[in-house]
């Protein structure tokens, strides 16, 4: 124990030694870190005075912001209000450690105020088709006020309004920003009355599970809230349908529940549709679940993506293991597709005045007609990949007389006002020009009744043109041409285009 407690000494006076002579050197080797700063800011979407700021420091003990207005904070990533637009010098600085010497950081933050922008989205209930729910989606909004088009309005952002009756109604949704600003308004009319139908196909995703045994992806919908699907890996999950060879889905509600006690992997899925045979490559975001929703309960989102898909599925959110408990489809089965036809783009041309055209989503109305022969075009140009095409569509006639003519016609020529449009002249002759005739003195009908395209036995839609019997048009090399459809009458008449479409198939 001597010989310990003498080398302990010794031990202990050689180290003072060492201290005293090693200190004398770390006055110079060791001096003061100043700490080192930078920041970030974003101006909120919602409120252009609010501001959030990120800094990002080192070797700091405490920091200070100035925001430029009087106000100040020692938080690390502060947000500030501003009272008044204008430009405000901003300081953060960083203070370190003792004998270091502060950083300072400064810049200019020029607060603004932006006209209101918004759009919304609605979606009706499966359980009753006239209760519509709408959300609203706005940038540097102070108030909104819907107007449902039945006399009723609200403030909210996400209303649920209940409508008496079936029909359409003009919805409006009035934005206002903040002071000095323009408001905004937005209009769409809605169809209330419809009834979604719920989808089913061919059950698609992931291989396995956590545990090899539960989980599997036939969990999603077996319409029990309490097994959820599990996959073994956090990333690359998904689970949905695959609605069969020739068949396409358009969504237009989903319903979902996420896994109990683990809200938040839901956060991030995406619900994708895709016609493509590798659809994991290939696809189109329908929506993104953004926040997260109760447990135990199906929760509904508005999807507004308007195109058509065979492959519609839930894809895991980074981490999210898939956990999705229920997933339920609401949409059409094979909707009307246009195809390469934009039914918004239409021009018209007057070769004599006389003849109304209407156009919706799916219909192209003529009506009018007089003695002197009135008539008039409307075409739109279109381009096409090379491929395989298919025209469909039928005429339904309400009126009739014995003087009344409808052509639709491929051309490289757009017609001219005031000018009789014919085939002659600049007309796709490689594909017969005049494509579809209706004409009564060329052995249409005159009776009242629906005809398609490719209808000739017992005079009917097409007596003259060079519709092929299937409808398909091959076309070997990319084109561009104008689509042309013509009307008139003598008398009066009434009848409309339904479904025109023109769509590759292959």
């Amino acid at each position: 124990m001597k010989q310990f407690k003498r080398y302990n000494t010794g031990l202990l006076a050689i180290t003072l030694l060492l201290s005293l002579f090693f200190g004398c050197k770390d006055e110079e080797t060791f001096a003061p870190v100043n700490p080192k700063a930078a920041f970030t800011y974003e101006v909120s979407s919602e409120n252009p005075y609010e501001v959030a700021f990120v800094s990002t420091i080192t070797d700091r003990d405490s920091l200070r912001w100035d925001f430029g207005d009087g106000g100040t904070s020692t938080l690390a990533h502060p947000t500030h209000i501003y009272d008044e637009v204008g430009a405000y010098a901003l300081t953060l600085t960083a203070f370190g450690e003792v004998g270091s010497t502060p950083t300072v950081v400064d810049t200019t933050i020029t607060i603004e105020v932006f006209d209101p922008t918004g759009d919304f989205s609605y979606s009706a209930s499966t359980d009753d088709p006239q209760q519509i729910k709408f959300t609203a989606s706005t940038s540097y909004a102070k108030s909104l006020v819907w107007d449902f088009g039945d006399g009723k309005t609200s403030t909210d952002k996400t209303p649920t309004h209940s409508y008496a009756d079936m029909g359409s109604y003009t919805v409006t949704l009035a934005i206002t920003g903040f002071e000095g600003t323009t408001p905004a308004m937005v209009t769409k009319t809605v169809a209330v009355g419809e009834v979604l139908d719920k989808l089913e196909g061919t059950i698609i995703g992931h291989e396995g599970s956590w545990d090899g045994v539960n989980g599997l992806i036939e969990s999603a919908f077996d319409g029990d809230l309490s097994t959820i699907v599990d996959a073994r890996d956090g990333d690359g999950g998904y689970v949905g349908y695959d609605f069969g060879e020739g068949n396409k889905a358009q969504i237009k509600l989903v319903k979902y529940a996420p896994r109990d006690g683990f809200l938040d992997r839901v956060v991030g899925a995406e619900i994708r549709g895709s016609n493509d045979l590798d659809y994991l490559t290939n696809y189109e975001v329908l929506y993104t679940i953004s926040e997260e929703v109760p447990a135990g309960a199906l929760s509904e989102a508005a999807v507004t993506a308007t195109g058509s898909y065979r492959y519609v599925y839930f894809y895991s959110a980074p981490g999210g293991y898939c956990n999705v408990a229920e997933l339920e489809f609401y949409g059409e089965m094979n909707p009307f597709d246009p195809g390469v036809i934009d039914m918004t783009n239409w021009a018209e041309v007057v070769n004599v005045q006389g003849i109304t055209v209407d156009i919706t989503a799916s219909t192209i109305s003529f009506s009018g007609g007089a003695n002197d022969w009135p008539g008039t075009a409307i075409y739109q140009e279109v381009t096409v990949e090379a491929g395989t095409y298919k025209l469909s569509g039928n005429l339904t006639i309400d009126e009739i007389n014995d003087n009344t003519w409808c052509e639709l016609f491929f051309s490289t020529d757009a017609p001219q006002q005031g000018v009789d449009y014919s085939s002659n002249g600049g007309s796709m002759t490689q594909n017969g020009g005049l494509q579809v005739q209706y004409s009564t003195w060329n052995g249409s009908p005159k009776t009242t009744g629906t005809y398609d395209f490719s209808s000739v036995d017992n005079g009917g839609m097409n007596t003259a043109g060079a519709f092929p019997a299937d409808g398909i048009y091959t076309f070997d090399a990319p084109a561009t041409f104008y689509i042309v459809i013509k009307s008139g009458a003598q008398q009066a008449y009434d009848f409309t285009l339904n479904k025109l479409s023109f769509a590759k198939i292959d």
